[in-house]
């Protein structure tokens, strides 16, 4: 029996000569923002696999059949699969793709129902918040999270005039909000919500850390 997806991470070349119209086919009328959001990448991600100019890993074909309710065999070769219950389209249902990792779906709408459909993945790409949030840590982050007069004290993923940050936030008082580092080589510092050149805007708050475990 042969297996639609072999399991090295790219398919075949010649398979996908003709997946970038298929994947247009796939998306349909949603917007390519939204398609990828829902297959749990960057539309940057979904942009380059529409142009041609990068080609899905295995686990992509997945969220992207599972997204589209379509068949992985088709998304990937073009030719419709014939079994009732193929398993490549089981492993679609049941599988969220969030770019490098896939997690169960049913683990992900029990533990954030009410997030589910606006989580982000994110890479910790410095040491200011460690212990807590590892150097190269992914952390998952609800998008939904973004008001800044709720703010009372958590870890957010926030933009800081140019700067893309993960920081802890805490409320203060005259709306002032103490932003710190779980690093005690890296300052605290305050921004007052009132002023318009505080620079601050959060694109969500962090509610799960996963991380290589180093062992002594």
């Amino acid at each position: 029996m042969t297996n639609p997806l072999p399991n090295k991470a790219q398919v075949n070349t010649t398979d996908l000569d003709q997946f970038p119209a298929r994947l247009k086919q796939a998306v349909g009328d949603k917007s390519i923002r939204g398609f990828a959001r829902d297959c749990g990448f960057s539309d940057t991600v979904l942009r380059q696999y529409l142009n041609g100019q990068s080609e899905p890993t295995r686990p992509a074909l997945l969220a992207i059949a599972r997204t589209a309710n379509i068949s992985v065999e088709w998304l990937a070769t073009g030719q419709c699969v014939t079994a009732p219950h193929d398993l490549s389209q089981a492993l679609a249902e049941k599988y969220t793709y969030k770019e490098p990792l896939a997690f169960e779906t049913d683990w992900l709408q029990t533990e954030f129902p009410d997030s589910f459909e606006n989580l982000m993945l994110v890479q910790m790409v410095d040491d200011s918040m460690e212990p807590t949030l590892p150097i190269k840590a992914l952390v998952l982050v609800d998008t939904t999270d973004r008001d800044l007069g709720a703010v009372t004290h958590g870890i957010y993923l926030l933009k800081l005039d140019d700067r893309i940050l993960v920081k802890r936030l805490q409320y203060v008082a005259e709306k002032t909000i103490r932003v710190l580092s779980d690093n005690a080589a890296y300052e605290t510092f305050s921004l007052v919500l009132s002023s318009p050149s505080s620079g601050l805007s959060l694109m969500g708050r962090v509610i799960w850390v996963g991380h290589k475990l180093h062992l002594v």
